[in-house]
């Protein structure tokens, strides 16, 4: 009622302005009998004409309103054919995208958290195990703890780089320094593997985001080092393209097209159930906001080749 009023206020100010004319004509001799007949037949007529316009109103109002729910269903006549129906129209399309990518979001996020909820147990229930033993095993434990938080580490980046707030420092970097400090970090697990590492310095700079071309750099060497065993991972340049490659076990042909999908764990990831299928899709995505294409090569039984083509940010 009140938006009512408030939308016809020039009606109710018209009108009391006539009323208070009619009554004003009293002073020229006009009898007052007659003035007051019409002062009440015209506020009849105003209020009817009030009655049926505020019900038109309400209709209207409750015609947009269920409209604008459902854009599919019949237009008000009040906005048929206007720029604003357009605009809505527009609008509430955006609305489903935003709201199906969403849904879609929290979909990935839900069958990502029950991979990573069930791989997780694997180390906690192995340092459960370990830390019951006497004497405890303190190599053996820290192993774990390390594949905690390598675990951990995953989930915190797919979280950040899900989220718009994500933020990127790009700066000059030694890209030998970057792949050191991965090799260094994953050393001990490459000991316990067997598995030699041979990297070729190359004395390159970069533009880049440190931390997230760590991160890249940390995955695909996990990677290589959870499908290799007493078998050898190479690090070296050639041309623009930064390749790290293994003798592991290599991808099928079939699965090549589909590793960097979200969640795609393949034939290995089935087998060998060390997968959540995250990784490689982190990397992908983070390689893409860092201007780096990222591309797989790869055979079975003889190795795989993660190739960073580099030549959009070396200096």
């Amino acid at each position: 009622m009140s938006k009512f009023i408030k939308f016809n206020s020039h009606n109710f100010i018209i009108f009391l302005i006539y009323i208070l004319a009619l009554y004003a004509s009293i002073w020229f001799g006009i009898d007052k009998n007659y003035i007051l007949y019409i002062i009440l037949f015209s506020f009849l007529m105003f209020t009817i004409s009030m009655v049926l316009s505020y019900f038109r109103f309400k209709n209207t109002i409750r015609d947009l309103n269920d409209w604008a729910k459902d854009t599919s269903i019949k237009k008000p006549d009040l906005i048929r054919d206007t720029k604003f129906s357009e605009i809505m129209i527009s609008i509430q399309e955006e609305n489903k995208q935003i709201s199906n990518a969403f849904e879609l979001k929290m979909k990935d996020f839900k069958e990502y958290i029950s991979i990573w909820t069930h791989q997780i147990k694997t180390p906690l229930f192995s340092l459960d195990l370990i830390l019951n033993d006497h004497p405890v095993d303190s190599h053996a434990a820290k192993n774990e703890v390390f594949e905690i938080e390598e675990y951990i580490n995953s989930l915190l980046s797919y979280m950040r780089l899900e989220s718009l707030s994500t933020d990127f420092v790009f700066e000059q970097a030694s890209l030998d320094d970057l792949i050191s400090s991965s090799i260094k970090k994953y050393a001990k697990v490459f000991i316990r593997k067997k598995n030699k590492v041979d990297f070729k310095a190359s004395k390159l700079k970069l533009t880049t985001d440190k931390k997230w071309f760590g991160l890249i750099l940390d995955q695909i060497l996990s990677n290589a080092n959870k499908y290799t065993d007493k078998g050898e991972i190479s690090i070296y340049i050639e041309g623009e393209n930064l390749i790290i490659e293994d003798t592991g076990i290599g991808i099928r042909k079939e699965d090549l097209p589909r590793v960097f999908d979200k969640s795609y764990t393949g034939y290995n990831g089935r087998i060998y159930k060390k997968s959540t299928g995250i990784g490689l899709n982190l990397v992908k995505t983070a390689a893409e906001n860092l201007s780096i294409d990222v591309s797989i090569e790869s055979k079975v039984d003889v190795g795989t080749k993660v190739i960073l083509n580099l030549s959009r940010v070396l200096n």
